[in-house]
Formats: structure tokens, sequence, C-alpha cells
């Protein structure tokens, strides 16, 4: 928390008035001793509601102006705790709170500034110009921010807004005392809510749990993000808070003189050492201590950190000597021993953690520290703010915990889908960390169940990208793996490697999941660009003008649609979103008066490719992208195929034996029935076999090794009939086409206990 003297919330009377003002003066100067006296004076003119008394500037400086300007009010008393025209779930903002929240992080003064400034600047009670004019460009740029993503915001819709969140996001991605204010905002309004005993709609909760405490939490500022998370339990479950705070009070009666006696000896222990330093006892906040019973289960005497120690010491030196000195003597819990200050936390957190055995039979907890780790530790960036004067540009943004926030909101920042951005967001905001060692010894944190693919993600986009393979201890192995805290990690690159879709079933890390769905992404418009370019072609052929597509007639079709541009046009035929014959029949309207009186006809059960008319041409295939292998069949390149087109899909192949187009027979215009599906090592693709073999312990073995042998791989191998002899097995092999097949097949079917092999459609 702040130091002593910290303006605190003044109840209901929210006057901004002389007492008030030079309080606030006073703390601000005692930070920041240099701050720009002019500018202060010129805030209070337009802040105060009497003349005030600010602290006298030296001669050339101005004074505070000699009348009073009172703020025009709904209430006309000049309250400005009484402007709620803008409010949220019937919360009105005050300045004087906000602000004073913004003094206890021992801000600059453009961002104490804001805080005073926007209640009127979202009413209309001063202008842009005004603003400029009178504080510059960095205060217009934080109170226009802070009132476009706080205030503008449709509260009032029933679902939650990603697309207001990430506006806000961007906003707070260019300059953190954004941030800093919007949190400053948020704990005002739940601290008026709970005052209020208003009760807030469980998104807004949930969104204070699950985003504005997160962010705290990354910031480190860690009395916001308590605060925030007790007030949003409080709110959302009242009954459950006030019993768990009865049984804190029955807990802490029955252990507050064990905690006396605890700090007491901690205190004549480092004395008895030469350790300057003090010693605090603290409690866990009561959300926290929620969280902990609902992830364990029992009860609160089974949890031995509801209180903690801190011993705090002068030199990063002292705490590794206090180390020493609690493990000397008091006997330390294996595995509970954790190095915060070697190793720091993404948000710049540092101490030293150590669960021992107490002098009372019970566990302690027992964290140190030096002063400034500590006050990063309760203030987080603020702290750091604090320590160079006058930080107050968008230059200086790198602060403790910053960075990693800031490249987790540009990297989600320009994603295409909203809801995804906000899962990706929350994602990286805040699990368990691990940390991980490049061979160069440089640490990367990435969260619990991180796998190779996140950690190469973490490294660099482009890593992430080509990764091949990856060594984890000097050992190779698969990708999923889930990493470990302490894990030295390689990662290996091919520059024909791409992001592979499957990676999205185990990587853990919004970064990498948005890489693989961009690439993803892109690799679908691509694919329905070609696909479009040829299906059009075709249809133009078929109409009998004798033209071929060209730039000409593309132009022409895009204008015809009001469509932005070729491109455009090409990915919704790809997609087929837009029929090509349709784009045809635009082109051309006497073809289609010609064709419109045709008699509707069905597709011959065993249809051919028509007679001049060039097969359509596949040179790979990713699934889910615009032309996808139909599941009933499972055709691989080389089968004889059909394309059936899906609106909003794409064309789904299907091996032309299947017995699912019976019912597409009368649908004559879905048909692509001329496919040259070429193999393609890059892609492979699941092929079923079924395959009688003798009841032998061994048999399963040497099928495998079989379809190996002909660089082949088994998905899945499936025991069916195995009381009996021969039994059967189902075989999910991964092949690039069918001339691997036909050889897999011919394979299995050499095997002396094989006894009999087919493929199975489906």
């Amino acid at each position: 928390m702040g130091d002593k003297g910290t303006p605190v919330s003044r109840g209901h009377d929210h006057k901004i008035d002389a007492h008030w003002w030079a309080e606030m003066v006073e703390r601000i100067v005692g930070y920041h001793p240099n701050v720009d006296r002019v500018f202060l004076a010129r805030l209070c003119h337009h802040v105060c509601e009497a003349t005030v008394a600010c602290p006298t500037p030296p001669a050339s400086e101005s004074t505070c102006p000699s009348q009073p300007t009172r703020v025009a009010t709904t209430a006309g008393d000049g309250n400005l705790a009484t402007v709620a025209t803008v409010q949220r779930h019937g919360i009105p903002l005050y300045p004087s709170e906000i602000s004073a929240i913004l003094v206890e992080l021992r801000l600059d003064v453009a961002s104490v500034a804001a805080g005073l400034l926007l209640e009127r600047f979202v009413n209309q009670q001063i202008s842009t110009s005004e603003i400029r004019r009178e504080f510059g460009e960095d205060v217009l740029f934080l109170v226009e921010g802070v009132a476009k993503i706080s205030l503008a915001s449709a509260r009032a819709k029933a679902d939650p807004q990603p697309e207001e969140l990430r506006k806000m996001i961007m906003a707070m991605a260019q300059d953190m005392r954004v941030i800093l204010v919007r949190l400053a905002i948020c704990l005002q309004q739940v601290r008026g809510m709970s005052a209020a005993n208003v009760t807030p709609p469980q998104r807004l909760t949930r969104e204070i749990l699950e985003i504005y405490a997160p962010i705290a939490h990354r910031l480190g500022i860690y009395w916001i993000k308590n605060e925030l998370e007790d007030l949003a339990f409080k709110l959302s479950q009242p009954e459950v808070y006030a019993s768990l705070c009865e049984q804190l009070e029955a807990h802490r009666q029955g252990g507050a003189d064990a905690v006396r006696k605890m700090v007491a000896l901690l205190t004549r222990l480092l004395k008895k050492h030469n350790i300057s330093g003090q010693v605090l006892g603290r409690e866990k906040h009561i959300y926290s201590v929620y969280n902990k019973l609902q992830r364990k289960g029992g009860t609160l005497d089974a949890l031995y950190d509801i209180v903690g120690y801190r011993i705090i010491v002068r030199k990063k030196a002292d705490c590794y000597r206090a180390l020493g000195m609690i493990h000397g003597e008091f006997r330390p819990i294996p595995g509970r021993l954790k190095d915060y200050i070697a190793l720091p936390k993404s948000n710049g957190y540092q101490s030293l953690h150590s669960v021992v055995f107490g002098p009372f039979g019970d566990r302690v907890e027992i964290q140190i520290r030096t002063e400034k780790m500590h006050q990063v530790a309760e203030s987080g960036v603020a702290a750091h703010w604090s320590y160079k004067e006058g930080l107050h540009t968008k230059k200086h943004s790198g602060a403790t915990g910053f960075d990693s926030l800031k490249r987790i909101l540009e990297l989600h920042r320009n994603a295409d889908d909203p809801s995804q951005f906000l899962e990706n967001v929350k994602i990286d905001l805040f699990p368990n960390e691990i940390y991980l060692f490049t061979p160069a010894g440089d640490i990367i944190t990435l969260p619990v169940g991180a796998t190779p693919v996140d950690f190469a993600y973490a490294v660099h986009s482009e890593v992430g990208d080509h990764c091949q393979g990856a060594k984890v201890n000097g050992r190779m192995v698969p990708l999923k793996t889930v990493l470990a805290t302490g894990d030295v990690v390689e990662i290996l690159t091919s520059r024909n490697q791409h992001p592979n879709p499957e990676w999205l079933r185990f990587v853990v890390t919004g970064q990498a999941r948005y890489r693989i769905n961009r690439w993803e992404k892109k690799q679908s418009k691509e694919q329905a660009l070609a696909l479009g370019r040829e299906l059009l072609g075709r249809e133009i052929q078929k109409s009998g003008h004798g033209m071929s597509l060209n730039e000409k007639l593309l132009q022409q079709a895009t204008e015809m649609f009001r469509l932005a541009n070729t491109e455009d046009l090409l990915v919704r035929i790809g997609s087929s979103l837009l029929p090509p014959g349709q784009v045809v029949a635009k082109l051309f309207p006497d073809w289609e008066k010609s064709s419109s009186g045709k008699t509707r006809q069905t597709v011959p059960a065993a249809k051919l490719p028509e007679s001049g008319t060039p097969a359509l041409r596949l040179e790979g295939l990713l699934s889910e992208m615009a032309v996808v292998a139909a599941r009933c069949c499972s055709p691989v390149p080389g089968d004889q195929t059909v394309g059936i087109v899906t609106t909003g899909k794409g064309i789904t192949l299907h091996a032309q034996d299947c017995p699912n187009l019976e019912g597409l027979r009368e649908e004559p215009e879905r048909w692509i029935p001329a496919v040259d599906w070429l193999e393609d090592r890059r892609h492979t693709y699941v092929a079923r076999l079924r395959v009688w073999a003798v009841n032998r312990r061994e048999t399963p073995l040497r099928i495998t090794q079989t379809v190996a042998a002909v660089k082949a791989g088994i998905v899945k191998i499936q025991m069916q009939e195995r009381d009996r002899d021969p039994c059967q097995f189902l075989l999910d092999v991964d092949v690039p086409g069918l001339q691997v097949l036909e050889r897999v097949m011919q394979g299995l079917r050499s095997m002396t206990d094989v006894v009999g092999v087919e493929r199975i459609r489906g």
C-alpha cells in the first residue's frame, strides 16, 4: 500500500476543497519534488469548488485564482460528487477518489490530472481544446483514451463485449498510464458498489476477476489486485464472503499470540546474526484464502500460509544470509524453497520463499526480500515509476512488469476474431509459471503445461513458425511434451517447416495459438483463391463462349457483385460462398437464358470426367481448408474422387464409390466430377484397413514394423475378436497417397501371419 499520509477515501463527502487539495499537493511534492507548480495551479483552477489556498509557488509562478471556478452540475451546488450524468451500474465517478488512488500509486501529475478531469470531460464540461491549451497533449491523450475505453463501452448489453475490450487493450499498449488510470477507476467503482450495497451483474464481477485483477497482478500492483478480488468476491457471493470472514476472525483470535511470538523470535534471530532488517506478519487476503480452500478442500486449520512472515533487509546478500539463518534454526520442508531473486517473476517480483516447520509445531511460510524488492512487490510498476523523477512519457513504458504485458497486448491487438482475441488475452494473463532455459542460459517464463512449441514461439515468432523438433535436457522429445521448471530447451528449425494446425491440440500460450491460427487462415485464403480461379475458369470454358478467364473479366465480375477487389471475388468462389455459375451468368446473360430452359438432370451413378473440361488440379490438401477429404469414405490422393461443393466450406472430396453420394444425385450443380488430386509428400491422410492375422503376441509388433518399412505411419491399431484365430486388427495408417497405401497393403499380405487385408471406407 501507499505510504502513511496518502489521501484516503472521504466517505460520502467527495468535495474537492482547500484542505483536500493541499494534502494532495503535499503528497505529490513528496515523491516528485520538482513538480511543475504552475501546472498544479492551473489544475487547481479547474477542479476546486472554492478558492483554494494552494502551497505558495515561487514568485515567478502564478498562483491560484482569486475567484472560485465553480463546476456546473446537475444539482447546481458545485459538488462534483453530484454529477452522475455518466454512471456505471448506478455508481458515479468520484474524481477525488480516483486521483487519490493515482497519488497512492505515486504517478506523475499528468495521470493525476486525467483522473481529476475525466468526469468533467465526459459530461462535456471541459473541451478537448481547453485541455490541450491548459494541460497539454499528454493529459489530453490520457483523458480521451480512458474516457473512450472506460465510459463509452456498452455495459448495459447482456453479453460481454470483446470488441470493447480490444479497444481498451490497444490503448493500454500505447501508454501504461492508461492502464493505471483505468485500474483506479475500476477500484473506485467497485468500492462505491460495495459501500452502496449495489449488486452488480455477474458478468461485471467476472470481468474484474478475469481481466482487471490479473492486469494488476501482471503489473505487480498486489494491493489493487487483492482489493479488487476481495470486493468482487464480496459483491458476487456475499453470504460465502461473510461466512469466511467469520471463520478467519475466529482463527485470527486463536493464533494472534502465536503471530506476535513468531515476529519477536525472528526479530531476535536477525539481531543475533547481525542482519539489519525488520519482520512483518501479514494475513492472506480473503479471496486468495477462498481460492485455496476451493482447490485443496479442507478447513482453515489445514492451510499453513494464512499468515505469512516477511523479513525485509537492506541488501540482496542479506536475503541469502537470512535464508541460511532460517534454515539453520528451523527445519525446511523439501520442495518448498523458491528463489524469485535469481529467477524473477514476469511482473518483476523478487523474493525468497521458504516453508519451514515453525517453533509451535505448525508450518510457516517466510518471505525474504530487500526494501526495494518490497516496494516493487507491493506496488509493482508503480514503484518502479517513482524511482525516476518525472516519468511521464511513453518511452518509459518498459517499466517493471509492463514489457511482458505490452507484448501480450501488441500480439493480440490485430486479431481477426474479437472473441478469440479475448480468450487469448485471458490465457496469457497470469497462469502459474514455470522457468525454462535456452542453451545459452537465458530464462524463458511460460505457463504451467507449456510445450516446446510454446517455448519456440516465446523465443521468437519465426522460431515457432519453423519449429521442426526439440531437445529437452539434451534428449529429443515430441513437440507435445509438457515442460517443467529447470528444463533446458533447444528448438530445431527448418525453413521448409510451417505451423501445423495439430499443434493447437496441445499449445497453451495465446501467442502460439495466435500464430498457428494466423497461418491456418492464410493458407485457407491462398487455397480458396487458387481454387476460386480454377472453378471460375472451368465454368467460363463450359459456357461455350470460346473465352478464357482473364483480368478484364475478373474486374468486370468484381464490379458487378460490388466487391472490394478481384481477390475477394475469387476467395468467395473458392469458399463456395459464391457459385461460379452465378458469376458466369452475370458476365454472359445469353448463356443464362440458353441454359435456363434445360431439363434438370441427375448425375449418373458412375460419373466420368466431362469431355473437353480439364480436371480440377489439386496439388495438396490441408484439412479444414477450402478442400477437405470426406470422413465417410476417407479418400487419399490417387483415388478416383468426386468434388462436392458445400456452401461456406469449399469442396469436399468423396471416393466415386462412396454410398453417401447417392443422396446428392439430384443436385448436379454441386458436383465437380473431374478432380486430379496428386500425391504430395508434404501432406498425409488417414486410410483405414482391416487385417486378419494369426492370434499371436508378436503379431501387432510385426504389423507395425511392416507399415514403417514402406515409410508410412500407424495412427491407431486396434485388435478385435481377441478370442478367435485368426483375429481382426483395425489399422488407421498415415499415407501421402494411394501408391504408398497399396505398398502398405502389399507388404501386409506378404506376411506369413497375415491371412487377408482389405480397405475400409469410413
